[in-house]
C-alpha cells in the first residue's frame, strides 16, 4: 500500500480543464439497465483497505453522500462501519436492489436512497449537507465538472470528496481483459458501450486532474494493491454487471456471447480459477482552507 500526499493551494478560481473532460449521457438511468441483480451477486466489494481508509476520512457517524451508488456496493460497507449514507443513483432498478441488500445486511436504517442524476444533487429537496461524498467506479459516467460544483453546495466546510477506482490509472488490468474486448467487438461490433446502443465516450482528462481543478483542490491519493479471484461462473456473471456487456446491451446475442466466453476462457485456464492482482486508487479532495 502506498499513500501519496500531494497538496496544492492554488490562488484564485479553479482552473478549467481542457476539452473532452466531461460527458453527459442522455439517459443516465438506462446505462445499467438489467444489471441490478447481477451487480449484487457478481460485483466484488471494495478492498477492505479502501473501505477502512474512507471510513476514517470524516468524523464518527459521519453523514456521507454516495453518488452513483448502484445497489450500495460501497454504501453498505460504509454503513456497517458506522457512517450514515445517502445513496444517489439515476437507476431505480439499482436502488430497489440496494434496499433489499441493505435489509439483508441489517443496515436499512443507516442508508437513505434517492433516485436522481448526480449533477442535480444541489437541487434535491431535503437532501441537506454532508461531511463528505464518495464516488466509486462511477465518475467516468458523470459530467464531472458539474458534479464537483454541485458537491461544493452540499459538502460542509472541512468535508471531503473521494473518488474511488477499483484500478488506478496506468496500472495493469486483469490478464483476461484483452480477450473480453475482442469478444465484445465480435458480438456487438464495439468494445465499449454505455448501455444499449449508446456509444461510450472516452475521457481525455483524468479524475485527479478534474478534482484538482475543482473547489476541492487540496488533494491526496491512496493506492493499495489487492487480489481478486473468480471461478469461471463468477467471471461470466461479472460481465452482466457492465454497461457494455449487460443482458440489455447484448439482447438476443447474450447466449452466444457467454457461450463463446466460457469456451475461450475454459481453454485458456482449464482449472476454471482466475486470479489477478490489481491496484485500487482513492483520490481525496478537500477545499484549500480545510484542516
Amino acid at each position: 500500500m502506498t499513500d501519496s500526499m500531494n497538496s496544492t493551494r492554488p490562488t484564485g478560481a479553479p482552473k478549467e480543464p481542457a476539452a473532452h473532460s466531461n460527458v453527459a449521457y442522455a439517459n443516465p438511468g438506462g446505462i445499467f439497465a438489467s444489471c441490478g441483480k447481477s451487480y449484487v451477486e457478481f460485483r466484488r466489494r471494495h478492498a477492505p483497505t479502501v473501505v477502512d481508509y474512507l471510513a476514517h476520512l470524516g468524523p464518527s457517524s459521519a453523514r456521507v453522500l454516495d453518488l452513483g451508488c448502484g445497489p450500495g456496493t460501497l454504501a453498505l460497507d460504509l454503513a456497517e462501519r458506522g457512517m450514515r449514507i445517502t445513496g444517489v443513483d439515476a437507476s431505480q432498478e439499482m436502488l430497489d436492489e440496494g434496499r433489499t441488500w441493505a435489509m439483508q445486511r441489517g443496515v436499512s436504517e443507516a442508508v437513505e436512497w434517492r433516485c436522481a442524476d448526480a449533477t442535480t444533487v444541489g437541487q434535491i429537496d431535503g437532501l441537506g449537507t454532508f461531511d463528505g461524498a464518495v464516488i466509486a467506479d462511477a465518475f467516468h459516467w458523470f459530467d464531472r465538472q458539474r458534479v464537483l460544483m454541485a458537491l461544493d453546495e452540499v459538502v460542509r466546510p472541512g468535508g471531503f470528496v473521494a473518488v474511488v477506482g477499483y484500478r488506478a490509472p496506468e496500472t495493469q488490468r486483469e490478464w483476461w481483459h484483452p480477450l473480453l474486448v475482442k469478444l465484445r467487438e465480435k458480438h456487438l461490433g464495439a468494445a465499449d458501450l454505455a448501455g444499449p446502443s449508446t456509444p461510450y465516450v472516452r475521457l481525455e482528462v483524468g479524475h485527479e486532474a478534474m478534482v484538482r481543478a475543482s473547489p476541492f483542490n487540496r488533494v491526496s491519493v491512496l493506492r493499495a494493491d489487492y487480489r481478486r479471484e473468480y471461478t469461471l461462473d463468477e467471471l461470466v456473471g461479472l460481465q452482466r454487471t457492465f454497461a457494455y456487456s449487460s443482458a440489455a446491451t447484448l439482447g438476443e446475442k447474450q447466449e452466444a456471447f457467454e457461450a463463446d466466453l466460457r469456451s475461450t476462457l475454459g481453454i485458456l485456464q482449464p482449472s476454471g480459477l482466475f486470479a489477478t492482482t490489481l491496484q485500487a486508487a482513492v483520490i481525496v479532495g478537500r477545499r484549500p482552507d480545510s484542516r
